[in-house]
């Protein structure tokens, strides 16, 4: 009644000016008075009720109030009482010409439930000390919001204020001053005050990160809260620093195998201490994302990272509360609590903190913790807590920092982000409740800040400050139209700018930059083409990041960061120690749809992992050792080489021996022979490019690629590359897609499944038409495998002959190895290919040189790192925002001299190709990966080798000599030519001779 009576307000800014008398009751006629109140609990508390977990209470109630002064609260629980009755005070206001108060509301009926079991704030009263006045009237203000938790983060690094009878060294050390603590007394009115206003307290103490006293080893610790007012307690485990362990001589390390069993132990015996106080477990998400340890099914996750953190622990199945930074931290945008030296000031001006800028209630209003998620993930989400982190705040501060702001989002959580018919809850609506609400919660003796102006509310509706563009034109000319956009991007140019820079610096440093002369990097986008049409990327490549040491640069090209690396440690973190942190990401996949689709190649995620499961059966060891498919396309390949280029149909007669020593650019016909292959393998028949010189699948295949290629080098400005040769080419590949899927589809199911793997008739397209009678999705598949299938083996094979073409004493000695394996005329079997010690080491001195896929790019799927390359020494990880793209070189990689043996008679000069280093030497792990690396390694990887390793065998059984023309087209330097894989740019022009037979 208190409430009600005395700390009430007269509303006379809810009404147009000088109108609120007309508004109010008369106090000379007759008015009905609320004679009684009826209050029914229609259940018994239990011992949950004052100490519920989340959803353990009902909260609902209904409240009537009659025109004949006859008010009643039905509610399930005494909590939902204390609900009902602070509904029941907001609908009274007080009169402007006396002590009288009324309500103009009467008859109502209001029936209301919580959206979320779990709303709070968190309340850090280490980094600043605040008075019991102040948390007591926090909580009396959660109560007047209907919040129904006080997270009391209680220590940190900075200070512990929290007495411990058994440890007063604690406080006596590590309090900011005697008396500036919180004693067993003190912690026990907390918790009756808050349970008494329907709020449950929990209590933090912060470990084993932001814990400057080993304390929670003792059990005594957690024996000085109450359990018998409370159900959680929370035990933290954010950010901690493994570094520190190398000064603990007990541990001595910072390696994760070592600490992280350490840590799981930690919190298994520290969680176990919770439980036996009656208590149930809360950690900072860190303790099972970051460190992978093991929590119980009981543990809360308290999530501050983000919606992708909570996709991610609701898809492990974790109950998870919100404490998103980007909406829901309080203390965001008050600048830098740290002061900086003369020699820092550039560095970090204007001193924004970290997470900035300041978030107004309308951002918090906007934020839904359960967007984008399925319904049961949803269903874990229990609720939310906004964070004071107090480096900033104090109990002068408190209140403005915390409400009206608190207040916006608490009625997020406790109506939700959309209303009943499903549409999003707007700010125009809410602006009207929540400067009511702000009013009464002055009236109380909280200080809020405010909500708008009262002109706003003054117009008695809610779009008295509604922006309308209509109105901002209103009497604008052309001119000050223009002048107005001008200043409003260059504004929010300048903010991206202070807000990435204020990230990046929280999350690492910076790499050396790339060298542009042009604004937006114009410069660089004019020579990655430029290089690409001119064979010229790795040229460019190295050009990019020449500012660097340790080969790894950054640069805004088109108004975008983008990282360059080709450092075998960031390469590791991006294919597989960080591979959730990276990704193919939307933008690439959009850049490649028209060409791959939703294929393996171009999807993350669920829709990767769904392709992958799909391919990976056919390439199992069984079919991968069935040569069948190469042998029988082998006879037209030679048939072609003594021809001197692709037949003129399959019935051309050709003089095998006339060929002999025939120059013949023998490129081209590996693109054929390894196309007829591919087809064969996953259609069932194929597209007979050897025995066609103007194939036209063959032509557009390669047409396509070649556009792909430059678009995708050309990032946002693809749009002005020619795309009419690209579509023609497309069309034609999926004509002939489109007949050999209509083939498939044609069986049933039940034909489909009859047909088994081992079957020389079952293929690749039999699979994906028993998986999916989805055309878009068997397109798409067979694409991509068949882009992967015929231009990574052609490419190795043509760029083998190559250098065998300039090194005949490899020949000599791969020829000899052959031959001694397998005679002149028998087939090689799968385990003579692997027995073929020299022949695996040609293909790898080849893969070494020109990997498959020389440039690549991931994008950041989240604010993440790179583990070097930034700093001064270029040791540091390296900063990297989300949507970053990193673009990264194997190509350029395997080619740093700086990652072998020095040059000496025992090793070769890594610049040349000599297949006989491998027999001393192995490159270290991460420094050779011509198939990628990591979960999204090349899984056609084994049926690549076998085919280039099949053919080679075949071609020097038959053929003991290779002359090579080459040095007269490029002079001992071969062209790069790398659209997608790496092939020569100027063909492969030998001359194959023939074995004498014995």
């Amino acid at each position: 009644m208190k409430n009600i009576i005395h700390d009430n307000f007269v509303p006379w800014m809810l009404y147009r000016r000088m109108e609120l008398e007309a508004t109010e009751p008369s106090l000379g006629q007759y008015k009905a008075y609320v004679t009684r109140l009826s209050i029914t609990q229609e259940k018994e508390d239990t011992t949950k009720s004052f100490k519920p977990l989340a959803g353990e209470v009902d909260e609902s109630y209904t409240l009537k109030v009659r025109l004949d002064g006859h008010a009643s609260i039905t509610a399930e629980s005494s909590i939902g009482v204390l609900r009902a009755l602070e509904t029941f005070s907001q609908l009274f206001f007080q009169h402007s010409k006396g002590p009288f108060v009324y309500t103009n509301k009467a008859p109502v009926t209001i029936s209301d439930k919580p959206e979320y079991d779990h709303r709070g704030i968190l309340f850090d009263v280490s980094r600043s000390w605040f008075p019991m006045d102040s948390i007591l009237r926090t909580i009396d203000a959660l109560a007047y919001n209907k919040m129904n938790r006080f997270h009391l983060h209680i220590t940190d690094s900075q200070s512990w204020p929290l007495e411990v009878p058994s440890m007063p060294e604690l406080h006596e050390k590590g309090a900011y001053a005697v008396g500036k603590s919180y004693s067993p007394a003190d912690l026990a009115k907390i918790q009756q005050y808050a349970v008494n206003r329907g709020v449950e307290p929990i209590i933090e103490i912060d470990s084993p990160g932001h814990f400057g006293v080993a304390a929670l080893s003792h059990p005594e610790v957690i024996a000085g809260w109450d359990s018998a007012s409370c159900a959680y307690f929370h035990t933290g485990g954010d950010e901690v620093n493994f570094n520190m362990y190398q000064l603990d001589p007990s541990v001595g390390t910072n390696d994760s195998a070592v600490i992280v069993p350490l840590l799981q132990k930690f919190i298994d015996k520290h969680h176990a201490r919770v439980r036996k106080a009656g208590l149930t477990p809360f950690v900072w998400e860190e303790i099972p994302v970051d460190y992978n340890v093991t929590i119980g099914d009981d543990v809360v996750v308290q999530s501050w990272l983000g919606d992708e953190a909570i996709a991610a622990l609701t898809a492990k199945g974790h109950k998870v509360i919100s404490s998103n930074y980007n909406y829901w931290y309080l203390d965001c945008g008050r600048g830098q609590w740290l002061n900086f030296a003369e020699s820092d000031r550039d560095a970090y001006y204007p001193y924004a903190d970290w997470c900035a800028p300041y978030k107004g209630w309308r951002y918090l209003y906007e934020y839904d913790p359960r967007a984008g998620l399925s319904e049961e993930q949803a269903k874990l989400v229990i609720g939310g807590e906004m964070a004071a982190w107090s480096e900033s705040i104090d109990d002068a501060t408190i209140d403005d920092i915390l409400w009206p702001r608190a207040s916006a989002a608490g009625e997020v959580l406790w109506s939700g982000r959309v209303d009943a018919a499903g549409h999003n809850r707007t700010q125009l609506d809410a602006s009207v409740r929540l400067a009511e609400f702000r009013e009464r919660m002055i009236a109380r003796g909280i200080k809020s800040g405010t909500v708008h102006m009262p002109f706003c509310t003054q117009g008695q509706n809610s779009t008295a400050c509604q922006f309308l563009f209509e109105q901002a034109l209103e009497g604008a000319t052309v001119k000050s139209f223009a002048v107005y956009l001008g200043i409003l991007f260059v504004v929010w140019r300048v903010y991206l700018k202070i807000n990435e820079s204020v990230r990046l610096r929280k999350l690492g440093a910076r790499a050396p930059r790339i060298v542009s002369h042009l604004p937006f990097g114009l410069d660089t986008v004019y020579k990655q083409v430029k290089a690409t049409m001119q064979y010229k990327n790795l040229e460019s490549f190295l050009e990019v990041i020449k500012p660097s040491s340790n080969y790894t640069v950054e640069g805004r090209i088109l108004g975008r960061r983008i990282v360059f690396t080709a450092d075998p440690e960031n390469i590791k973190a991006i294919l597989a120690t960080q591979f959730s942190d990276y990704g193919k990401g939307e933008p690439f996949h959009r850049e490649w749809k028209e060409f791959l689709g939703d294929s393996i190649f171009v999807t993350d995620g669920k829709v990767w992992h769904a392709s992958r499961q799909l391919l990976r059966p056919q390439f199992s060891r069984e079919r991968i050792s069935d040569l069948h498919t190469f042998e029988s396309h082998l006879d037209v390949l030679f048939k072609a080489i003594a021809n001197g280029g692709a037949l003129e149909g399959p019935d051309q007669k050709v003089d095998i021996e006339a060929g002999n020593g025939k120059p013949i650019e023998i490129s081209d016909l590996f693109f054929r022979y390894t196309l007829d292959v591919s087809t064969s393998f996953l259609l069932g028949t194929d597209v007979g490019s050897l025995t066609n010189p103007r194939e036209p699948f063959a032509e557009a295949f390669n047409e396509v690629q070649r556009i792909q290629s430059i678009k995708a080098r050309a990032g946002p400005l693809q749009a002005i590359v020619p795309h009419g040769s690209f579509r023609r080419g497309l069309k034609v590949v999926n004509s002939l897609c489109d007949i050999y899927i209509d083939q498939a589809l044609r069986l049933s199911p039940e034909e489909l499944a009859s047909k088994t793997k081992s079957d020389q008739e079952y293929t690749f397209l039999h699979e994906l038409a028993l998986f999916t009678r989805d055309r878009t999705v068997i397109r798409d598949q067979l694409v991509a495998v068949l882009l992967a299938g015929r231009d990574t083996t052609a490419a190795t094979l043509s760029w083998t002959i190559y250098e065998l073409g300039r090194h005949p004493e490899v020949v000599r000695k791969l020829r000899d190895e052959i031959v001694r394996t397998v005679g002149v005329d028998r087939t090689p079997t799968y385990d003579d290919l692997k027995n073929m010690k020299y022949l695996q080491y040609v293909v790898n001195e080849t893969l070494r040189l020109y990997p498959v896929v020389p440039f690549n790019v991931r994008l950041a799927l989240k604010d993440t790192t790179l583990p070097r390359g930034g700093g001064a020494d270029g040791n540091q990880p390296i900063a990297v925002l989300k949507d970053t793209p990193i673009a990264y070189s194997t190509l350029v990689m395997q080619r740093r001299t700086d990652l072998y043996p020095p040059v000496s008679e025992k090793f070769v000069d890594p610049a040349v190709y000599c297949p006989d280093r491998w027999y001393n030497w192995q490159p270290r792990p991460w420094q050779y990966i011509p198939f990628n690396g990591g979960p999204r390694i090349c899984i056609g990887q084994q049926f690549a080798l076998t085919e280039m390793t099949y053919v080679l065998t075949r071609l020097f059984q038959r053929f003991d000599r290779v002359e090579s023309f080459m040095h007269e087209i490029d002079g001992g330097n071969p062209s790069l030519k790398s659209e997608i894989v790496i092939q020569p740019g100027d063909g492969v022009k030998v001359a194959l001779w023939e074995a004498k037979k014995v």
